[in-house]
């Protein structure tokens, strides 16, 4: 269908490659705006988007004058030194979005795996140890990310998981409020799931959230991994509601096709 090219690349890929992703039959030479080019030329409309990395399309200009500008000086540096472009991304990130502080990753799953530390640390000496998070949820694919996700396609062969987490039904207000005590250290969601289908969290579960935070004293945790930079009209999925979140974590569209990851913190971590 694709002609021979691409399948021979095909046999290339799974003689090599660890067999995690079943590819399409379909090499990609390069990429302009919202369209993918093959080596024949011939043009296909990207419905993948870089699974939701590339809001701005692919060749945007600016982005490449910024990548070269930026490679022609250094490509990576140790965070012992400090650097401009680092600390105005920061600034811009704590400006928009209100919170205090920032941490960069290279991942979103990266991202996941720090808000975890970090509501770990502030657990520590409050008593406090349990996660809950939602079925139908992704949040990555290492051990901390797959402990919150219900979907046996990700879990299955990897157990045991992280202990002390508990995932409970999506937008079930009922079974949250019999689920929250006294231990729960945080409650992880995305506001809009991504992967799980474009599903929001409803109203009335977001204000069980305020409500029981309120009440029990823990942390909420946003996963904007897919929904935020944007995504939904507004800078974060979260901001569709009253909810005030003390960890968001983003990635995906905030690199712009570079591996790049933050996690925003409020005063309260």
């Amino acid at each position: 269908m694709f002609g021979k090219e691409p399948m021979e690349s095909l046999d290339r890929e799974a003689l090599y490659f660890f067999h995690t992703y079943e590819r399409i039959p379909l090499e990609i030479d390069r990429g302009e705006g919202v369209y993918l080019f093959a080596p024949d030329g011939k043009r296909y409309l990207d419905m993948f988007g870089g699974l939701a990395v590339n809001a701005l399309g692919y060749a945007h200009p600016k982005v490449l004058e910024a990548i070269g500008r930026q490679a022609r000086k250094y490509i990576h540096l140790s965070n012992y030194y400090l650097q401009e472009p680092q600390i105005q991304l920061a600034e811009l990130l704590v400006k928009h979005s209100g919170f205090s502080k920032v941490f960069f990753t290279n991942s979103g799953t990266e991202a996941i795996e720090g808000a975890i530390k970090i509501a770990r640390k502030w657990g520590s000496n409050r008593g406090k140890s349990e996660i809950i998070s939602f079925t139908n949820a992704f949040h990555g694919r290492t051990m901390g990310a797959l402990s919150m996700m219900d979907r046996p396609k990700y879990r299955d062969g990897y157990e045991p998981l992280l202990q002390n987490f508990r995932i409970i039904k999506f937008n079930d207000a009922q079974e949250l409020r019999k689920a929250v005590g006294a231990k729960t250290l945080a409650v992880v969601t995305e506001f809009v799931q991504g992967e799980g289908g474009i599903c929001p969290v409803s109203p009335e579960m977001s204000d069980e959230i305020d409500t029981l935070r309120k009440k029990f004293g823990f942390l909420l945790i946003a996963d904007e991994i897919q929904s935020g930079i944007g995504r939904t009209g507004k800078l974060f999925g979260f901001g569709h509601y009253r909810a005030s979140p003390d960890i968001v974590v983003v990635a995906k569209p905030l690199g712009g096709g570079l591996p790049l990851g933050a996690i925003l913190g409020n005063s309260a971590v």
